[in-house]
């Protein structure tokens, strides 16, 4: 955002952290070998009850199969998607790409990121869901914070720091009417 690399800034010790989350596993798995100590924490900003906060967890993707394909493809991706979760070297591959498999039976994460999540919730922590999928137009809700934080990391005056604010909190409403009419 606004030019910046966080996670090389963090890297390279530049950065003390940066935002970001478990879902983000292919561009941080690196980190570990950099900052031996990398670890997430929750985000906290002093609301009552966050001390039992865990991390922010969430994607915005999801296996799908298109109703408008044929039956025959639909029934290649079912068994594809299958093969994916059921077959140990199919399943390994996936979790050493993307960190994560959400299945039972699938090989076990090598995301240091998740296994942090799961301690945190084996702690009696609550997961913070990160649903962005649930945000009205999505892409132009983002957009405007995106200007907005670029404007205020720019010149962090009190008039840009409402402009973020706006953006955050009134841009849902705009959105909303957008999308909803």
């Amino acid at each position: 955002m606004g030019g910046h690399d966080p996670l090389n800034e963090f890297k390279t010790g530049k950065a003390a952290f940066y935002v970001n989350g478990s879902w983000a596993f292919s561009g941080e798995s690196g980190v570990a070998d950099a900052v031996p100590n990398a670890t997430m924490i929750p985000y906290y900003c002093g609301v009552p009850g966050e001390e039992k906060a865990g991390l922010n967890v969430g994607t915005e993707n999801y296996w799908a199969i298109n109703s408008k394909a044929s039956e025959a493809d639909q029934k290649a991706t079912m068994d594809f998607m299958m093969w994916c979760v059921t077959d140990p070297d199919a399943s390994r591959k996936l979790v050493d790409t993307f960190g994560v498999m959400p299945y039972k039976q699938a090989a076990k994460s090598t995301n240091g990121f998740l296994a942090a999540a799961e301690q945190y919730s084996a702690d009696g922590c609550y997961s913070m869901n990160a649903a962005t999928n649930f945000q009205p137009n999505v892409d132009e809700y983002r957009k405007a914070i995106v200007s907005a934080l670029n404007a205020y990391n720019a010149d962090q005056s009190d008039a840009n720091w409402e402009q973020v604010r706006t953006a955050f909190v009134d841009g849902w409403a705009v959105q909303y009417k957008n999308a909803n009419g």
